[in-house]
């Protein structure tokens, strides 16, 4: 149970009414899905004015308590939120989650709101309808191997504390963004979890918690890349992902495995079509939320190909045009900046 002041919950409702998507009861029931709370739905009123409305949301949520170990139903969608307003709200809304313990804030990132794909309809439609997405059974156990090396980064700093994504690409190596893990000092206050994920029925899974050994640490804040070193090489029971050796073309799909706005891990199969890419950056609209930072953007033959790094209206560089996509720092990008003797390290 969440007991916010009068004043935060004055100032938290009157932020919530702003949010144009809790402007509808459609979209009310859309952003409590996408936090994962989709089963509360049919208990609350979601009918009337937006103040009304969500001012009834906060209630249910605070009184409802916590959804699992880590979670508070109101924190889960506070984290969405997040990710729909502007800096000084989510300001306000991470020190909400810390001073009440509702859950970890995701690591800052641009909000993605709105999915730009093809130019025209038509392309849309080939694309959707003409595409073969037929696959062998097998891909689904391709997939599930190829989660197992992702794990949730926990970082805590101090007064702050945030979440992202990462994998591994060697039994003891670990690959994320620069903006994650920017430091080695991070390093100390940094928790690995492995397996952090829900199984069949929905119970979680027991999670595995690695440290970092403080040996390695490289970090490049242009590629937006960080590689760590893990002590207990976690690869030996959770394997490590292969490299692809073919960079994605536009066209191709991309998979996205990931811990979206710091929840148990999910994956992103679907509407993942490549929309540009080039010798540095591929761009993608498959779907994923700040949390993310650090997923691996997996090929369909289950190979890592980039890091997921950002969101956004973000530019196309051949074009200069800009578009609301997803990017990731291509794999063979980072591989020319690192070291060759810890290239030779790599799965």
């Amino acid at each position: 149970m969440v007991e916010l002041s009068v004043e935060e919950r004055q100032r938290l409702v009157t932020l919530l009414t702003a949010v144009p998507v809790l402007g509808s009861p459609s979209g009310r029931a859309e952003i409590l899905a996408l936090a994962g709370l989709g089963g509360l739905v049919p208990h609350i009123d979601l009918e009337g004015p937006t103040l009304v409305a969500v001012s009834r949301i906060v209630t249910h949520l605070s009184a409802y308590g916590r959804v699992s170990y880590d979670h508070e139903a109101l924190g889960l969608l506070l984290n969405v939120i997040a990710t729909l307003t502007g800096k000084e709200q989510q300001d306000f809304l991470a020190a909400l989650l810390l001073r009440h313990r509702m859950m970890v804030p995701v690591s800052p990132a641009p909000a993605v709101t709105v999915w730009k794909g093809a130019t025209s309809p038509g392309g849309v439609e080939e694309k959707i309808i003409a595409a073969n997405t037929l696959r062998p059974v097998h891909f689904l156990e391709l997939a599930l191997a190829a989660a197992r090396p992702v794990c949730q980064i926990v970082v805590e700093h101090g007064a702050g504390r945030w979440t992202g994504t990462g994998f591994l690409i060697a039994d003891d190596l670990l690959l994320t963004n620069h903006h994650v893990l920017p430091h080695a000092n991070l390093l100390g206050g940094a928790r690995f979890l492995f397996n952090y994920e829900d199984d069949s029925s929905g119970r979680p899974r027991p999670v595995h918690e690695v440290r970092a050994t403080g040996r390695l640490h490289l970090a490049d804040e242009r590629h937006d890349f960080a590689l760590v070193e893990l002590a207990e090489s976690p690869g030996s029971e959770w394997g490590h992902l292969e490299m692809s050796g073919e960079p994605p073309r536009q066209g191709d799909r991309v998979n996205i495995v990931q811990h979206p706005a710091g929840r148990p891990k999910q994956i992103a199969l679907q509407s993942n079509f490549v929309e540009y890419a080039d010798a540095d950056v591929v761009q993608y609209v498959t779907a994923t939320l700040p949390g993310s930072s650090g997923a691996p953007v997996l090929t369909d033959d289950w190979r890592v190909c980039a890091v997921h790094h950002a969101g956004g209206n973000l530019q196309e560089p051949a074009t200069g045009s800009y578009y609301y996509r997803n990017e990731g720092i291509l794999l063979s990008r980072i591989l020319r900046e690192l070291p060759p003797d810890v290239r030779s390290r790599l799965g």
